[in-house]
């Protein structure tokens, strides 16, 4: 009984941790080409380049 309880909370525990890593990887990929975008607004504005 004890032993499928603790099985339970471990996929409960991985589920989570899935979760939370697959949130994480769309705001950092989300802000990074926020950042690139702007970065690259700048640079063409303060080079002249266009």
């Amino acid at each position: 009984m004890e032993t499928s309880l603790l099985i339970q909370y471990v996929i409960i525990a991985v589920l989570l941790i899935a979760a939370f890593y697959y949130i994480f990887k769309i705001f950092r990929k989300k802000f990074s080409l926020r950042r690139k975008g702007s970065e690259s607004n700048n640079c063409d504005s303060d080079c002249g380049c266009s």
